[in-house]
């Protein structure tokens, strides 16, 4: 409908022009009218410009030639003029149209290409971050392994191990177990962001059916991040843990210690820390097994295979050491020499392998009596020792006699048959009767003398 309008239009602007060119005074000057829009008239309405220009055209050459009513001249040059005037709008818009059209062409190819450019730059961006965080953590790893290669000190590797995962992987709450001496224990070494006393002196036994120990059973990493969605774990929430970690120290399929981590919210890692996690396990297992090797060799080398108390050597050094701290803080340091009576009749009568199983129950007995502070050792033989830093002389008469009592009346099993065994024992104390620790061991060994000479079963201190 709106190309008709436009052709009628430009049809009765034509016929409108023409009538008014038959006009005697003023018709020749308003025949030049259709010069002047129809340019203006090309642009906006190209099919109005055609019509009007096609219709112009031959009304003018109808009147000159048919009817003679207008100048010859005006004839063909305006015919010309205004087919050509009608034709160039047309022609110029459409270059101008191809020209928008190319130049929206490259322009939605340069947007194109800077919204890739954009997407690579921060493709890259978030690449970069991704390679920076993995280089702090190679970095940290790299700490790890320097760290855990100097230290051979098992407390210290424990030590090193916390500060690391809170300083790497800023775990809420986590404890850290190691595997005992003997083997038949976990012992909790560490508790982050939980309650010490939860764990002080907490020990597991690895044959156990608790969760821990069926977890280092399994030798596995286990990571579940949210208890609600694994049966096995669900009974977990209850204890307002919805997600939690169990990473095994593994040294050649056996489990030397763990890290047993939790949170009462979910998200606790994602799976590149996890498996950052794993390669940190591994370093930390690696400089675990040394430390833990290296404290059993130091403690086997101060220690008597017997009787499992410090040896001879050990003590002396140990008491050379106490005795120097007592004089510096001006302290009391008393030391007991204890010897089983008979003890070779008791071998001629049982056997040197009975003689070594009361040793070793006396040993045991020794080291129950004893505090902490307390350095108990084989002094050869069947004498034994037990230095007793910062204790009275009446205070070592007591636990001398504690010692004595329980040895006394606890029974031996040889066989089928039980026995009794009897210790003397005698008791100097520093500084009141010696002032070296060769001098206070002298004093200790003639009360122990002493001690025998008096009918044995008692406790002797020096000065006799």
């Amino acid at each position: 409908m709106n190309g008709f309008l436009q052709k009628a239009s430009g049809v009765g602007l034509a016929v409108f022009i023409l009538v008014l060119g038959l006009l005697p005074s003023p018709g020749a000057f308003l025949l030049c009218l259709p010069f002047f829009f129809i340019g203006p008239l090309g642009f906006t309405s190209s099919i109005t410009a055609r019509w009007f220009a096609v219709t112009f055209g031959l009304g003018l050459a109808l009147g000159r030639f048919q009817f003679g009513h207008y100048p010859q001249s005006w004839v063909v040059p305006e015919v010309l003029v205004l087919g050509a005037m009608a034709i160039v709008p047309e022609f110029m818009a459409r270059r101008v149209e191809e020209i928008r059209s190319k130049i929206q062409l490259q322009l939605s190819g340069r947007e194109a290409e800077y919204q890739s450019l954009r997407e690579s730059s921060d493709s890259t961006k978030a690449q970069n971050t991704q390679i920076e965080k993995q280089l702090r953590q190679i970095e940290h790893l790299y700490d790890v392994i320097k760290e855990a290669g100097s230290t051979l000190n098992v407390q210290e590797m424990i030590e090193l191990t916390k500060d690391f995962t809170e300083r790497m992987f800023d775990l809420p709450h986590f404890i850290i177990a190691v595997l005992s001496n003997d083997g038949r224990k976990f012992e909790i070494r560490i508790a982050s962001g939980c309650d010490d006393s939860l764990f002080r002196s907490f020990e597991l036994d690895p044959e156990a059916n608790s969760m821990g120990a069926l977890f280092a059973r399994q030798k596995k990493p286990l990571w579940v991040p949210n208890v609600e969605d694994q049966d096995p774990y669900r009974k977990l929430s209850n204890l307002a843990i919805q997600s939690f970690l169990f990473m095994p120290f593994l040294i050649q399929d056996r489990v030397i210690g763990f890290l047993c981590s939790f949170s009462p919210e979910g998200d606790l890692l994602d799976n590149e820390r996890f498996s950052n996690f794993q390669v940190f396990s591994n370093q930390i297992s690696i400089g675990l097994q040394k430390a833990l090797l290296y404290e059993k060799v130091q403690k086997l080398s101060i220690t008597d295979g017997l009787t499992k108390l410090n040896s001879h050597r050990h003590f002396k050094q140990r008491l050379e050491e106490e005795l120097v701290l007592a004089s510096r803080y001006n302290s009391e340091l008393s030391l007991l020499i204890l010897d089983i009576d008979h003890f070779k009749k008791y071998n001629d009568n049982f056997g040197h392998v009975a003689g070594d199983h009361v040793l070793m129950e006396v040993a045991r007995l020794l080291r129950e009596q004893t505090e902490k502070t307390h350095i108990p050792a084989r002094y050869g033989g069947e004498e034994m020792v037990l230095v007793a830093p910062e204790t009275s002389k009446e205070q070592a008469m007591e636990l001398a006699e504690k010692i004595r009592r329980s040895i006394e009346t606890f029974s031996f099993t040889v066989g089928k048959e039980t026995t009794q065994v009897t210790v003397s024992i005698g008791v100097a104390t520093f500084p009141a009767d010696a002032q070296t620790n060769l001098d206070l061991i002298s004093k200790a060994d003639k009360a122990l003398y002493a001690a025998k000479a008096r009918g044995r079963n008692r406790i002797v201190a020096y000065p006799l």
